[in-house]
């Protein structure tokens, strides 16, 4: 008997049409869903994940807090990549087309790129974006900026420039700051007598008059210059290490004081100008008032959106004790 007469052959020819057509049913079944009609589900797998993550991070076990904000992160999340789906963002973007498009050309033996159109189609219709973790950030972004986006009439006005100046002009001011020389001695270079060093060195500069300009070359060569222009007591500790721009602030005017310990040895301060605190004026700080009014409407508006889409949706959290 030929293979092709045999009823087995048949049976396992009957067999693959009809996976065949269950696939194909499945997958216009999926382009065609509305993706906002199926429960958000975050099982107790999901759960253990974030928790894991949250140690890696924090070094700690997270709080029950802590767990129900990552979780409703991870709701937010969905949502906004499933209402991104729902306004078919996916096949507006040219990135997200041309990355499944490319995902295509590697799955199909003899697919071409000429065929592009109809390649992004079987792409979504097998559902490759939802397994793409790029195209699900991209998805959620552009949700997010969506849905964020301030209209002309919700942009701050100078009026609520001008309010939220006066509400907290005190934190609008221009810290003090200092400026002068420093004569550096490296712990690299002398080692334990580093310390002994600088305080025999500001004894001759301070006996012998010697000019800040002139006195740097009896120290040792600092990469980041020996000019101090303008700077406050943060960037300094930013800078040289915890208490140093303390110090530099607390030394006296035009006279050499320390030695200061940095990170990289040991400093002797001249101070020459000192620049007090001051309040800025709004037209200094408007663009960044603006700014951080701008940011936090877009915030709310965000939140806002969320919290109605969250009734639109059935979401199921998978707890310990249900997952046991």
């Amino acid at each position: 008997m030929k293979p092709h007469r045999s009823p087995l052959f048949h049976f396992l020819l009957l067999g693959l049409l009809i996976f065949v057509v269950q696939v194909s049913y499945s997958s216009r079944e999926e382009a065609t869903r509305d993706p906002r009609s199926q429960p958000i589900s975050i099982d107790r797998a999901k759960v253990e994940e974030l928790e894991s993550s949250f140690r890696q991070q924090a070094g700690r076990d997270p709080t029950e807090r802590d767990l129900a904000m990552m979780v409703a992160a991870e709701v937010d999340e969905e949502i906004l990549y499933r209402e991104a789906l729902a306004r078919n963002f996916l096949a507006r973007d040219r990135g997200i087309e041309a990355r499944l498009i490319q995902k295509m050309l590697f799955l199909e033996t003899g697919a071409r790129i000429e065929d592009s159109e109809k390649l992004l189609e079987r792409a979504i219709a097998l559902g490759l974006h939802r397994e793409d973790i790029v195209v699900r950030r991209i998805l959620v972004q552009k949700m997010r900026l969506h849905e964020s986006r301030l209209e002309p009439g919700e942009r701050p006005s100078r009026a609520d420039v001008e309010e939220a100046f006066a509400q907290d002009s005190d934190r609008f001011r221009e810290a003090s700051r200092r400026s002068g020389t420093h004569v550096f001695l490296s712990s690299d270079r002398r080692g334990a007598e580093t310390s002994g060093d600088a305080r025999l060195l500001r004894e001759h500069l301070l006996d012998s008059a010697i000019p800040p300009s002139e006195a740097v070359l009896l120290g040792d060569p600092f990469p980041l210059g020996h000019e101090l222009a303008h700077r406050s007591e943060q960037e300094l500790e930013n800078s040289f290490g915890r208490h140093f721009g303390r110090e530099v602030f607390e030394s006296p005017f035009k006279t050499w004081s320390g030695p200061i310990a940095s990170a990289y040895g040991q400093h002797l301060i001249w101070v020459s100008t000192v620049q007090p605190e001051r309040p800025k004026s709004i037209e200094e700080v408007e663009d960044r008032i603006r700014g951080e009014l701008e940011r936090d409407r877009r915030e709310e508006k965000l939140r806002a959106f969320l919290r109605a889409a969250r009734d639109r949706y059935e979401i199921a959290i998978e707890t310990a004790e249900e997952k046991g």
